[in-house]
């Protein structure tokens, strides 16, 4: 009985002593969003669960306006952010685990009834007001590619309010999935075809939607999630 006892003491003061991951993501309809039971849903977070769980690890998932996750994951130990674009720019502020999605093409969507918007390249777009999540790839991209916040671009911590201010009349361009768009917009009950495509973005596709931990994430967790993450890949790439 005492064998038993030690050894039941012992699992659990080794299990107690496994760190839990913190894991931050922000509102992105399909892939991470909260629900209307309040939990952490969407196609990318069933992924994070089923790996996560394929690892053995305990975890807690919160969502943030993406900024405030990106912050936290870059600062805080044992700390994991999902759907996090691989980008040159972010390479040295994160331990990557690679690929979580497949490529995703982003376009910039206007208002159906704007006939004076005619966009053949990017730089057609710096006349107009673009909306972006603060700190998102997209943010990042315009950015990189001439724009500036507070110029042409609007930026917001709440991406269910990009969709509103273009429907209002507010900014002249959104920049997201077309999935996405159609989910922000079935959210407000108003018809997809309310709005039209005004541009494929075709650069930022070549980014891969990862997980990433902060440096001061134990390497042990790190090494559990990319053996789950390629586990699960062998199996099916995506959502």
């Amino acid at each position: 009985m005492r064998v038993i006892v030690f050894i039941g003491l012992c699992c659990f003061y080794a299990n107690a002593e496994e760190p839990q991951l913190q894991v931050v993501t922000e509102e992105w309809v399909p892939y991470n969003f909260t629900n209307n039971k309040g939990e952490i849903d969407g196609r990318a977070t069933k992924k994070v669960r089923e790996i996560l769980a394929d690892a053995s690890i305990s975890y807690d998932i919160q969502s943030y306006p993406w900024a405030r996750s990106m912050k936290l994951a870059q600062t805080d130990p044992n700390t994991m952010i999902y759907s996090i674009y691989r980008t040159p720019e972010r390479e040295k502020l994160f331990q990557w685990a690679c690929p979580l999605l497949q490529p995703v093409k982003e376009y910039l969507f206007k208002l159906k009834t704007r006939k004076d918007i005619n966009l053949t390249t990017l730089d057609d777009a710096k006349q107009y007001l673009v909306s972006v999540v603060r700190g998102s790839v997209s943010n990042e991209f315009l950015i990189k590619n001439g724009f500036e916040n507070g110029t042409n671009i609007d930026i917001t911590a709440d991406p269910s309010s990009s969709p509103r201010k273009l429907l209002a009349g507010y900014t002249d361009l959104i920049m997201t999935t077309e999935y996405t768009a159609f989910e922000s917009l079935k959210a407000l009950n108003v018809a997809f075809d309310k709005i039209e495509i005004a541009l494929e973005v075709t650069n930022t596709n070549d980014n891969k939607a990862c997980v990433a931990f902060s440096h001061t994430t134990d390497k042990a967790l790190v090494d559990k999630v990319r053996a789950a993450l390629k586990r699960h890949n062998l199996r099916h790439i995506g959502p």
